[in-house]
């Protein structure tokens, strides 16, 4: 939708007719095959082992656990792909502090625009060597870029003072993208969460910065690399 409505406010910057009739004409199609078709496929090209193997998890589930039958014709390859992805769906949202489901170095959405909680891959406490210390300790840890999530409130800030403000509607993109990667996460915030779900905010993140940098450096009346 929000590539829809850029496609939209484009024709309407340059003064073309209808141009809700032509972004549906001509962009509509485009859009939902970039940004449906492909995705879907990628997704399913991931699976490429599982649909390989004759003995993965729920590989065969349609004829055991699932009957034959369904509303919509789909191959039983799909089907079975349906059934494991939507078990191992319940099987998180199951993961609840609630339920007694706690883990040292889970996080809660607030804390990922700033990286505040890293993720713990591996840690080693008997063969670290250098070490001259009598006790030493190396891990492997998850921790976002300080260049980029250190400075995501201020960013995240100024987004919205240029949104709103100054009616600046770059930002107001990156903050729906940004936004769109993190709020749905505080629906169910009794969950086991971490802060590699953070991922999808990354990329909108990384324009706002580049933006910031175009609006501190970029004088206007003056061309991209003319003389100050």
């Amino acid at each position: 939708m929000m590539s829809l409505a850029f496609d939209v406010a484009a024709r309407r910057q340059y003064q073309v007719d209808r141009p809700w009739m032509g972004t549906l004409r001509r962009d509509l199609i485009p859009t939902g095959y970039a940004l449906g078709l492909i995705p879907v496929l990628v997704y399913l090209a991931s699976y490429a082992p599982w649909f390989a193997s004759e003995t993965a998890i729920d590989r065969h589930e349609v004829g055991q656990t699932i009957g034959p039958h369904s509303l919509i014709p789909l191959p039983d390859a799909i089907r079975s792909l349906w059934h494991y992805s939507a078990k191992a769906f319940q099987f998180h949202a199951s993961l609840t502090n609630a339920a007694g489901n706690y883990h040292p170095w889970e996080s809660k959405p607030w804390s990922w625009p700033m990286s505040l909680r890293p993720v713990l891959y591996a840690i080693d406490e008997q063969n670290v060597p250098g070490c001259g210390a009598q006790s030493c300790v190396k891990a492997e840890m998850l921790v976002g870029t300080p260049a980029m999530w250190w400075v995501a409130v201020p960013v995240l800030i100024f987004a919205l003072w240029r949104m709103l403000v100054r009616r600046d509607w770059r930002y107001a993109a990156v903050l729906v993208g940004y936004c769109a990667g993190w709020l749905p996460w505080f629906a169910n915030i009794d969950r086991q969460m971490y802060f590699f779900y953070a991922a999808t905010m990354a990329p909108f993140l990384v324009i706002a910065i580049a933006l910031i940098c175009g609006d501190i450096l970029y004088t206007p009346g003056r061309p991209p690399g003319g003389p100050g």
